[in-house]
C-alpha cells in the first residue's frame, strides 16, 4: 500500500535507517582471546631447557610449534599441557 508523504520526510526515513544500518556494523568487535606465544629463547627460558631440547621435542613432536615466516613459536598453554 502506497502513502502520498512529502519528500523531505522520506529522505528522513530513509537517512534514519541508513544510520541504524551504520551503527550496527560500526560496533566494534568483541577481541578474541589469544594465547601467549613464546619463540624458542622465551620457551628456553620459561621451561629452564636448552634450545637443543625445544627442537627435539618439537621435531618428536611432544610439543606442537606455529611458523610465522620464518620463525618458530609455541603457545605457552599448549607447551604446559603436553609437559604434564
Amino acid at each position: 500500500m502506497f502513502v502520498a508523504m512529502p519528500i523531505e520526510e522520506l529522505l528522513e526515513l530513509i537517512e534514519e535507517r541508513i544510520f541504524k544500518g551504520f551503527e550496527t556494523y560500526n560496533k566494534k568487535p568483541v577481541p578474541i582471546p589469544t594465547d601467549e606465544l613464546l619463540n624458542v629463547e622465551e620457551a628456553c627460558t620459561y621451561l629452564r631447557v636448552s634450545k637443543v631440547t625445544i627442537h627435539k621435542w618439537k621435531k618428536k613432536r611432544l610439543i606442537v610449534s606455529y611458523r610465522i615466516g620464518r620463525r618458530i613459536y609455541f603457545k605457552k598453554h599448549e607447551m604446559l599441557k603436553a609437559l604434564r
